[in-house]
């Protein structure tokens, strides 16, 4: 669990520094087609940080508890952190100082663009205890599936009604719900599917390596007919469904030894909530003090310094949380 969660970290940090670049490069240079790849090989992030959320649920659940004493353990590690990041967001960042449309943003995790995650996990923690019984069970690994994959293939592939394209998109619990009930699944199931794909560890990197491959393709030809970045790139295509399925397993296969480097990954591990949270916050002050200096955005250095600022900027506000 670690291992992906660290991942899906530093991952969801390439994917908004990779974005910083696309919108500002031409769509038919190598620096565009590059930074695209590196977008695409980390689009797994959100759906890993939702597999991890069922994984965890399933298996800390105690419903003798009962659903408010369950709730409110559950709200407390997540919502008051958000909520001090979102008013950090609306005075120092997008400065809209509208008491009922901050409020709204808030509720609906608006209020910065990576910000949607937050009320999804919420959405997730209220529903539980009600599929407990159903979740993470093969006939919900079907059901979901369905719903999902039919979702993604609908509003990716075809041209829906406003109010569909409204209902449907990102921030609908829906579209993330296969997902959660694969976290569940491996959560009830964890030695055998850490066995099985240890046993076919040759199995699982070949089709790792298919899939990923197909990802990316269908990246860059999308690109040649479409010039919207947010539909070539976006999480909610079935392709990333497998990609980050595929992924997941990928990572059950490998051995992980207790070393100098698991310490590392188990640090950034813990880490993770804080460093989400607030990395975006880094990287909107870096692009303006480039912009100021007339720094160019849609290079490769400015992509390493990006990530490595984020990333260690917002490791570094996460530790300032434990000084006295």
């Amino acid at each position: 669990m670690e291992v992906i969660r660290t991942l899906a970290t530093i991952s969801v940090i390439l994917i908004h520094v990779s974005a910083t670049i696309l919108y500002r490069t031409n769509v038919n240079s190598n620096t565009y087609k590059g930074f695209l790849i590196i977008n695409q090989l980390s689009r797994f992030s959100v759906p890993a940080f939702i597999i991890l959320s069922g994984m965890g649920l399933i298996n800390t659940y105690k419903k003798d508890k009962g659903y408010f004493k369950y709730l409110s353990h559950r709200l407390y590690k997540t919502v008051p952190r958000y909520l001090v990041w979102c008013v950090i967001y609306i005075v120092f960042v997008t400065k809209a100082f509208n008491i009922y449309k901050s409020g709204n943003d808030i509720i609906f995790g608006n209020v910065y663009y990576h910000l949607y995650f937050v009320p999804i996990i919420v959405e997730f923690y209220l529903f539980f205890p009600f599929i407990y019984k159903f979740i993470g069970s093969k006939w919900s690994l079907l059901v979901t599936f369905a719903i999902t994959t039919g979702i993604l293939v609908a509003t990716h592939y075809f041209t829906l009604p406003g109010i569909l394209v409204r209902f449907f998109e990102r921030k609908n619990m829906l579209n993330w719900i296969f997902y959660f009930s694969l976290g569940a699944f491996i959560g009830k199931n964890m030695d055998y599917i850490k066995e099985k794909a240890v046993k076919y560890r040759i199995l699982v990197l070949i089709t790792f390596i298919v899939v990923t491959f197909g990802l990316i393709y269908e990246a860059l030809i999308t690109t040649k007919f479409v010039s919207d970045i947010d539909y070539v790139a976006t999480f909610l295509r079935p392709s990333v469904l497998i990609y980050s399925t595929i992924f997941t397993f990928f990572i059950f296969s490998i051995n992980w030894k207790e070393d100098l480097l698991m310490k590392s990954i188990q640090y950034v591990s813990k880490s993770s909530y804080g460093v989400y949270l607030s990395h975006a916050f880094i990287l909107y002050y870096f692009i303006q003090y480039c912009t100021n200096r007339s720094i160019p955005i849609n290079t490769l250095q400015f992509g390493i310094k990006a990530f490595f600022i984020s990333f260690i900027g917002a490791i570094l506000i996460n530790e300032s949380r434990k000084l006295p």
